[in-house]
């Protein structure tokens, strides 16, 4: 009988433990039923706008009416709030108060940060101010706003842009070693000398084909383009003047090429006693100051044919003289071919090297000098 009892009362528990947890959540359920339905209880839903410009901070509710809440827009990098949407027009406070009288929706608008407009946001921007339209790198500069090798010239204008540090540079951002203008790209004469800065042509050189300089207009510069030789300006004598000493020989007058017309002149000199010849006028000439003149040879007085007339241009412009004059056409040459034959040229067809010396048997004819001197 006992253990009847003992049974019988457990089970009679275990059914009383049913009753009352049944009965406590249809409490909860009713108690929770009625706050859903009671006047004044409100709730918030808040929507951000592009979904990945930030989010906001809220109390979901419910909310009794009259409860102040409070929403707190926080904006990620580069993005700003702009507006709260369906709530007031124009407003934009953050954080923002509001009273609920009614269910809340809203969305928070946030704004992209660029002012440039280039497409990288104000704060990952290293180059907030560039011009519009200009593309950018990922720090949001363009390269106009750029110089990688920090030689002062802006990448967009840099045509060197490995440029090193401390060289010196034109405007191009390339070397310049000279400092002319011309970076060392373009410029055929690298190291002018600074007195000569002022006076390089559009090649970089102060030394070049028609310079008015050393006492003439240049007409030959030689390979290193710091030598060459000049023509005078004028014409010696005021009439023609022979070779000299015809039908003797003059021991080693022989050279044609450029380079050999001031050892012809010495060997004229040496051979022929007469004062009045050639290579006598050049030699004894102070023209522009200069006390080194000599009569061209061969080679020499054919390249100042070719340039006729660059010659002739600056040199009056100078207050010099052109070739043709007092009907004396031809021009002496340092250069015989024997003891009656000396070669002269026909400066009338000058300009275009057509002809070049041609040998003229009388060497007492009287022609027209131009003496040349070498720097």
């Amino acid at each position: 009988m006992w253990i009847y009892w003992f049974n019988h009362s457990r089970i009679l528990i275990t059914k009383m433990k049913h009753f009352f947890f049944t009965l406590i959540f249809g409490i909860i359920l009713v108690i929770s039923s009625c706050n859903d339905d009671l006047p004044g209880s409100f709730y918030v839903s808040v929507q951000v706008s592009p979904d990945s410009a930030g989010s906001v901070i809220f109390n979901r509710g419910p909310h009794v009416e009259g409860t102040e809440i409070t929403l707190t827009a926080v904006a990620n990098d580069n993005y700003e709030l702009f507006a709260w949407n369906h709530l007031r027009d124009g407003e934009t406070s953050n954080p923002l108060t509001v009273v609920m009288n009614s269910n809340l929706n809203t969305v928070a608008i946030f704004l992209f940060i660029d002012n440039d407009k280039d497409g990288v946001g104000d704060s990952d921007d290293v180059c907030l101010n560039t011009p519009y339209g200009e593309s950018v790198n990922v720090q949001g500069c363009s390269a106009s706003q750029l110089d990688e090798d920090n030689d002062g010239v802006s990448d967009d204008l840099d045509q060197c842009p490995g440029t090193l540090l401390g060289e010196e540079i034109d405007e191009t951002g390339c070397e310049d070693t000279d400092g002319d203008g011309l970076s060392n790209l373009v410029d055929i004469c690298p190291y002018t000398p600074e007195a000569e800065i002022d006076n390089v042509n559009d090649s970089g050189c102060h030394i070049f084909i028609g310079a008015y300089r050393e006492g003439g207009v240049v007409f030959y510069v030689d390979e290193t383009n710091d030598h060459g030789l000049v023509s005078d300006i004028q014409n010696l004598g005021n009439v023609g003047i022979v070779w000299g000493c015809y039908g003797s020989e003059v021991d080693h007058s022989y050279g044609m090429a450029i380079g050999t017309g001031a050892q012809n002149t010495l060997d004229i000199l040496a051979d022929c006693s007469e004062d009045s010849t050639a290579a006598f006028y050049a030699a004894n000439s102070v023209s522009q100051g200069y006390n080194d003149w000599f009569l061209p040879s061969h080679d020499e007085l054919d390249q100042m044919h070719c340039l006729f007339e660059v010659i002739d241009s600056v040199a009056t412009l100078n207050g010099g003289e052109k070739f043709i004059f007092d009907n004396h056409y031809g021009y002496w040459s340092s250069t015989q071919e024997d003891e009656n034959f000396a070669y002269y040229q026909d400066f009338t067809s000058g300009g275009n090297c057509t002809n070049s010396p041609e040998s003229y048997p009388k060497r007492y004819l009287y022609l027209s000098v131009r003496a040349i001197r070498a720097f």
